[in-house]
């Protein structure tokens, strides 16, 4: 492995050239508290264009409502340096509402697509088996991808490690890691240190290889 900076300038950017602009770059997070670091720090890297931001869980829109993470929407939804956040909530069972609205918004100006995450998709619905929202889910993300690389967007899905959901009586795997593995052509991984305040970002996976398993030691805004 190979340690790249300190990113205590320039980590925002550093996280930005990382993506993939013809895939789908997946965010493995240890927890959620690193989940959301990384992705404020994305957000306050884009000075300009919009973020087309579908917040299944809504941990993210409490952070920007709070103005946590030195992210706070302004009027017209911009953050810091201008960029325009489009953050989109579903209601529970209308995700395909959420969806066309969502594709609908992904033009020449959107600089990033994030999905947030696949876990929270799993709670809108109910009494679904869990390996008819997986096809499912598999097929939104895939309607996504393809519109951002229409437009040479990064596309982000996040996940958290080794999150499960429970079906009846049993454990059952919520999503198919090994489908997300193989389709995705960036994987990284994110932990946060409170000790230090650092978010130490893994990339496992990349298209590039020298990028492939470079670690990143970013400081968190506090």
């Amino acid at each position: 492995m190979n340690m790249v900076g300190d990113g205590r300038r320039k980590g925002d950017d550093v996280l930005l050239t990382l993506l993939d602009c013809y895939g789908i770059n997946l965010i493995v997070a240890e927890d959620t508290l690193a989940r959301i670091c990384l992705l404020s720090s994305l957000v306050r890297s884009l000075d300009d264009g919009r973020i087309v931001y579908i917040d299944l869980d809504t941990v993210f829109t409490a952070y920007v409502m709070h103005g946590i993470m030195g992210i706070k929407e302004g009027e017209g939804g911009e953050v810091s340096k201008g960029a325009k956040i489009d953050i989109m909530m579903p209601d529970i069972g209308r995700v395909e509402d959420l969806l066309a609205t969502a594709c609908s918004k992904i033009d020449a100006d959107t600089r990033l697509v994030v999905l947030d995450s696949i876990h929270g998709f799993y709670h809108l619905y109910d009494r679904v088996k869990v390996t008819s929202l997986n096809q499912l889910l598999t097929s939104y993300i895939t309607l996504l991808a393809m519109h951002a690389e229409r437009y040479s967007i990064p596309f982000l899905v996040t996940s958290i490690r080794k999150k499960r959901i429970v079906e009846g009586a049993g454990t059952t795997q919520a999503y198919s890691s090994r489908y997300l593995w193989s389709k995705s052509s960036t994987i990284i991984s994110a932990r946060y240190s409170s000790r230090d305040y650092m978010l130490m970002v893994r990339v496992v996976k990349h298209r590039i290889d020298m990028l492939k398993d470079t670690i990143h030691a970013l400081k968190v805004a506090n």
